[in-house]
């Protein structure tokens, strides 16, 4: 089963719902992280959808879907001047010939979303993908940024918070 938001579409056979407190606690690769998010094994519901986009609560979708497999690879800022910085990713991905993105922002949390469409690719592929625009983006800028999905995360743990508002 699938779920639309706004114009991405995602698998819906679970969510994650941030909580306030700490649910739970896994360590990969000699490291440990501690998530705030909770996994929920049903649809995701339209009532929910509504209180994320009022900032009521927060929802969270797994980049990685079963057998492996990537429809994404998202790229994360979390400062106030994410228009200088959206507008340095737009000449960069324009440079690697990606012309396909979706731009998101959630004024309440400064946060900028961008999607870059990939149809069923396989995560190491993702990786790939991930590490090219990474080493470009760090040539130009310093600025401190999410891209997913992350090859020093564990699977369960790309996940990406549902975006709020189309740029």
């Amino acid at each position: 089963m699938k779920i639309h938001v706004l114009d991405l579409e995602f698998s819906n056979d679970h969510y994650y719902i941030q909580n306030k407190s700490i649910v739970e606690k896994v360590t990969f690769n000699n490291r440990t992280f501690y998530s705030k998010f909770e996994k929920v094994t049903t649809a995701l519901t339209p009532i929910l959808l509504r209180q994320h986009q009022q900032n009521e609560t927060t929802l969270a979708i797994p980049l990685v879907e079963k057998n492996d497999l990537v429809n994404y690879l998202v790229i994360e800022y979390h400062q106030e001047d994410w228009s200088s910085f959206f507008s340095l990713l737009k000449h960069l991905l324009k440079s690697l010939e990606i012309n396909e993105f979706m731009a998101y922002r959630n004024i309440k949390k400064e946060l900028l979303q961008l999607f870059i469409p990939r149809e069923h690719i396989a995560l190491e592929q993702a990786y790939k993908e991930v590490e090219n625009i990474k080493h470009h983006l760090e040539l130009k800028s310093k600025k401190s940024y999410k891209i997913y999905p992350n090859i020093n995360l564990p699977k369960n743990y790309n996940i990406i918070t549902l975006p709020i508002e189309k740029l």
